[in-house]
């Protein structure tokens, strides 16, 4: 992560500061090399809790602007300061979030939305490549985005922080729901805010960070209650979201239908190509026969003429 950052921002050295929260052991933090070209610093060694982990680096930090980011992200060139440039010319923008991937190029995450029962989940996850036209374009309001890639302004996170009371996640759905209806701002979703980001690997390892119910619950009611109360502004935003993902939806689905239809026209022609083959070798191996039977012939009566 710290190498991807080097060519991820053109900021200049003294403005920017990536702070650390360490709970892994002594000598593994010696390992850690610093090849970003910032000022690194390991600003607290304690066990892992995400929320109450970045609550703490934020009261720590100096910046105006804060980059969540977890320590496996690979950023892309240039995708810090396209989130950058987006959190400051959308007058109503308040967060930031990016497009991710896997290491196979599949998309890992393009913004997070609500299902009917208000539960939140990554559209597209893992079903479409992360280049896909429909995730890429121009940046566009999202309801939620993920805490392992946002940017906020320092101000308005410590304002409202992360929710410590999370089992294993949620608090990145909160804060996102947390900023739209107590400070009145926008969650962005920016594709050039990109990155390789093997979703959850690291909560897969243990029990305790699967994923929990109580959190389910806890988010399904904030978004309920979200919806219950947003303004028409907010409401539109939400029916927009729902709208394109069903354009790139039916984008999928035609391109699909494309696809199968060209795919069975081809073996239809390939059908016909071999049934015409098949029907040339019968006709040839019919004219081989006859020659045969001719040539037989043939040397029987040469032999009945000599006799």
């Amino acid at each position: 992560m710290l190498a991807s950052l080097a060519k991820a921002t053109s900021l200049a050295y003294q403005e920017v500061e990536v702070l650390c929260s360490w709970n892994g052991e002594l000598n593994s933090e010696k390992e850690i090399s610093n090849a970003s070209g910032y000022e690194f610093l390991v600003a607290q060694r304690i066990p892992y809790h995400f929320s109450s982990n970045m609550n703490a680096l934020a009261e720590r930090s100096q910046g105006e602007l804060l980059l969540l980011i977890n320590d496996d992200v690979l950023l892309d060139p240039g995708s810090v300061d396209a989130a950058i440039k987006c959190l400051i010319e959308e007058p109503m923008a308040g967060l930031v979030g990016g497009r991710l991937r896997d290491n196979c190029g599949q998309l890992t995450h393009a913004g997070i939305v609500f299902d009917h029962r208000h539960s939140p989940y990554h559209q597209f996850d893992g079903l479409i490549p992360a280049n896909s036209p429909g995730v890429l374009g121009s940046n566009c309001v999202i309801p939620a985005v993920t805490g392992a890639l946002m940017l906020i302004r320092r101000d308005h996170f410590l304002q409202i922080g992360f929710n410590q009371t999370y089992k294993v996640c949620g608090e990145d759905i909160e804060l996102c729901l947390d900023l739209r209806s107590k400070l009145q701002l926008e969650v962005w979703y920016c594709p050039d805010a990109s990155g390789i980001h093997e979703s959850e690997t690291t909560r897969k390892q243990f029990e305790t960070q699967q994923g929990n119910s109580e959190d389910l619950t806890r988010m399904r009611t904030l978004h309920k209650k979200f919806i219950e109360s947003a303004n028409t502004s907010q409401l539109l935003n939400e029916w927009a979201s729902c709208r394109r993902e069903s354009n790139i939806l039916r984008d999928l689905s035609n391109t699909w239908n494309n696809f199968a239809g060209d795919l069975e026209a081809k073996l239809e022609q390939a059908d016909n190509k071999s049934h015409a083959l098949q029907l040339a070798r019968i006709r040839l191996q019919n004219e081989v026969d006859m020659l045969k039977r001719d040539l037989i012939a043939s040397n029987y009566m040469n032999r009945f003429s000599n006799q």
